[in-house]
């Protein structure tokens, strides 16, 4: 027979106690830093993903110049391209779609670019990227770069920006529609 001092049910107590509080302590370490690391994978995902409005206005610009030379060098106007589904109709403006694209400024950014022909063969570029967490501004803002007039608006989460020269024919009613 055995005889028990009447601190050892105590300090069996005090060391399962301890070891729970221990394991709880882990436990919630864990999750805290589950947690930090899913917030930072969610950031870096959305700041990798959007394209700043300075780089779609430079994309704009690019893409107006590599369109004005290709219009340069053709002579004329190219072929309308046949109806893109993603395309605004902007026909009734007097622009004929004739080439659309994406771009891919960073890993997970896109910009899509299409490429419109006035009546003189003039281009106007309109390029849309994703912009989940920009403020809707519906009406649009200009700005100018040498000749190059620049419209932007953001809505539904897609950041826009409608480029041309400022004498092109259709680019203000094209902002407007």
């Amino acid at each position: 027979q055995k005889i028990h001092a009447p601190g050892d049910d105590r300090e069996r107590d005090f060391r399962f106690l301890s070891l729970m509080r221990r394991l709880i302590v882990w436990r919630l370490g864990a999750v805290l830093l589950g947690i930090v690391l899913l917030a930072g994978s969610v950031g870096g995902w959305y700041f990798a993903s959007c394209v700043s409005a300075e780089t779609l206005d430079a994309a704009a610009v690019m893409a107006l110049m590599r369109a004005s030379n290709h219009h340069a060098e053709a002579g004329g106007t190219p072929a309308a391209q046949s109806g893109d589904p993603n395309a605004a109709d902007l026909s009734p403006l007097g622009l004929t779609l004739v080439d659309s694209r994406t771009r891919h400024p960073n890993v997970i950014g896109r910009i899509d670019i299409l490429d419109y022909r006035n009546a003189e063969g003039e281009p106007v570029v309109l390029l849309s990227s994703p912009a989940p967490f920009a403020s809707d501004k519906p009406h649009w803002s200009a700005q100018r770069v040498g000749d190059v007039r620049l419209l932007m608006w953001t809505f539904d989460g897609t950041r826009y920006v409608l480029a041309g020269r400022a004498s092109t024919r259709g680019l203000m009613r094209a902002a407007d529609a």
